[in-house]
């Protein structure tokens, strides 16, 4: 798997020693979570079990998962992955999550922009991404990395949830 860089950030695998960092920075965190299709994690084996997820995934070839690092610190504030990929694994969408700490510093609009940049080159046309029509911070992170809003959908609000939401989705295509 890649190790990406960007003028302040690493992108790099997740590691078996991330779940404290990851928990202690964004899955425990309710103003995080309430953008995103998971619950808060209540403990920090939540975490792990979701870690071992990643690195199990990661086992058996998925390569499209990076933790994020502000460079010269090995603690993740955030993830940025591939969450879905087209039939013809020419369209791949994207999803990121960034501790509370870390907004509007422009730290997920540099991880995204250096991600679709690799997905570009790793062969994928279009890439795509949706967020919660709430969340206006993570439209304007798409419009900065060049992704155009195409619009409005019904999204499972949170896994193993049966409510809905509206998301705005915005897509790039390869220059």
């Amino acid at each position: 798997m890649s190790i990406l860089f960007t003028d302040r950030l690493v992108l790099r695998p997740f590691k078996e020693t991330d779940a404290e960092a990851m928990y202690k920075n964004w899955t425990f965190d309710n103003r995080v979570a309430k953008y995103c299709r998971w619950y808060p994690h209540s403990n920090i084996e939540m975490t792990q079990q979701l870690l071992n997820m990643y690195l199990e995934e990661a086992k058996k070839g998925f390569e499209y998962r990076w933790a994020i690092l502000l460079n010269g610190n090995d603690a993740p504030i955030g993830a940025i992955d591939v969450v879905g990929v087209s039939e013809d694994n020419k369209t791949a969408t994207v999803g990121y999550a960034l501790s509370y700490n870390y907004w509007n510093k422009g730290y997920a609009t540099e991880a995204l922009k250096e991600v679709i940049k690799h997905l570009f080159n790793n062969g994928f046309n279009v890439i795509e991404a949706e967020h919660h029509i709430d969340n206006i911070a993570s439209g304007k992170v798409m419009e900065k990395c060049g992704m155009k809003y195409i619009g409005d959908s019904k999204a499972q609000k949170k896994f193993g949830s049966d409510e809905y939401c509206i998301v705005k989705q915005y897509q790039i295509k390869k220059p």
